[in-house]
């Protein structure tokens, strides 16, 4: 299997970006790089696990704080967390592979898999589901959607929801995210591969991949080594918001630990999924208008969040379901990736993705530590 070019995958990222890039060297060796990432996380309070590495191998990877509170049970590499919203690069992976069986075209109108499908979504293709283009309103959004993430729900139970919403504008004409159109593309690959959106994926991706340790976030099974989850209320610790996964679904099902992410990321380097060309398209930029403010400094592929920090590409996707928060940051050019997996509900309302909130803090510090930069540089003081 022909190893790919990081460079290939990332062309397309920052296509207005200066031809001539100075990174910083990194300095710290190994050992160093170790040291210094333990000190930075000994003095926040975090609970979970964190990974980094280079070229596939290790640099530094432990456990801190509590899976479990009550029982004192201890957070170790092993341990399972929610990801939320880090499914999403996995449904839009499965979808490529049924892309490239010929189960699939990417444009394709989704109404050929939607039954009963709304008129308002006749021009709406699978591509604008992946690029978060198609204008469909997000459900989670919704002002009762509280009392639905608790309730087993059937995928059709949840489009019921927003099926017969007006579009916030016409397919294809600007980017917002809407965890609407994940939830349909695992509808679509239920659909068009004739299994279980969950099955297809164990199936396709986490067993080729050797990713054990993954898998759809049942709450009512049984799972050996599966963290709880936390928030905190008026400064008091609390158990977390119960959240039945089947809500999410597409756009935030899964669980995994900091070792099969790595997995995960070194699989990209290659074509042991999908081709190189279906690779490119992953991780190619959506033109379309983008928010002001924060999202003006970020583009998206199919499932990932392209950006610049630390004068590198960066490749990337955060989550945050009740209790839990979760970040994988691929900086491709140095074939670096860090993973911050935290059993802590640190999302404020309207805040996600800041850089200045945990899970991105802790990441963006590991991420400086490991190109020889102070953890507390600001990712976007170095980007071209």
């Amino acid at each position: 299997m022909r190893e790919i070019l990081a460079v290939l995958a990332v062309l397309t990222v920052c296509s207005a970006a200066p031809s001539q890039v100075t990174r910083p060297v990194v300095s710290h060796q190994d050992g160093t790089v170790a040291k210094l990432a333990d000190e930075f996380l000994s003095k926040r309070e975090f609970s979970g696990v964190v990974l980094m590495a280079r070229d596939g191998r290790v640099l530094f990877e432990k456990a801190y704080g509590l899976a479990n509170r009550e029982l004192t049970v201890r957070n170790k590499l092993e341990t399972k967390f929610r990801l939320g919203s880090v499914t999403k690069q996995f449904t839009a992976m499965a979808v490529m592979i049924l892309a490239e069986r010929g189960k699939v075209r990417l444009t394709d109108p989704i109404c050929e898999y939607v039954e009963n499908c709304p008129k308002a979504w006749t021009a709406i293709t699978v591509r604008h589901l992946l690029t978060h283009t198609s204008g469909i309103r997000s459900f989670t959004d919704f002002p009762d959607n509280d009392q639905y993430e608790r309730l087993p729900m059937t995928p059709l139970a949840t489009i019921a929801r927003f099926r017969d919403k007006q579009l916030d504008f016409a397919p294809g004409e600007r980017f917002t995210y809407s965890n609407s159109g994940y939830l349909l593309l695992g509808y679509i690959i239920e659909r068009v591969s004739g299994e279980k959106y969950e099955d297809f994926l164990r199936k396709n991706i986490y067993e080729p991949l050797g990713m054990l340790d993954s898998g759809y976030d049942h709450p009512r099974v049984v799972l050996k080594d599966r963290a709880s989850g936390y928030a905190k209320e008026n400064g008091l610790m609390v158990n977390a918001r119960y959240m039945e996964m089947d809500t999410p679904f597409g756009g935030g099902s899964m669980y995994s630990t900091v070792g099969d992410l790595l997995r995960w990321d070194q699989a990209l380097y290659t074509e042991k999924l999908v081709s190189e060309k279906s690779l490119t398209q992953i991780f190619a930029a959506t033109d379309v208008p983008y928010p002001k403010g924060w999202w003006s400094r970020h583009k998206y592929g199919f499932g990932w969040f392209l950006t610049n920090w630390f004068g590198r590409n960066l490749i990337w996707h955060e989550g945050g379901p009740h209790g839990f928060a979760s970040a994988i940051l691929r900086y491709p050019e140095d074939r670096t990736v860090v993973v911050v997996l935290e059993n802590m509900e640190e999302f404020e309302p309207g805040e996600y993705w800041d850089i200045n909130e945990e899970p991105m803090v802790v990441a963006n510090g590991l991420s400086a530590i490991a190109f020889g930069l102070p953890p507390n540089t600001n990712p976007i003081s170095l980007a071209h």
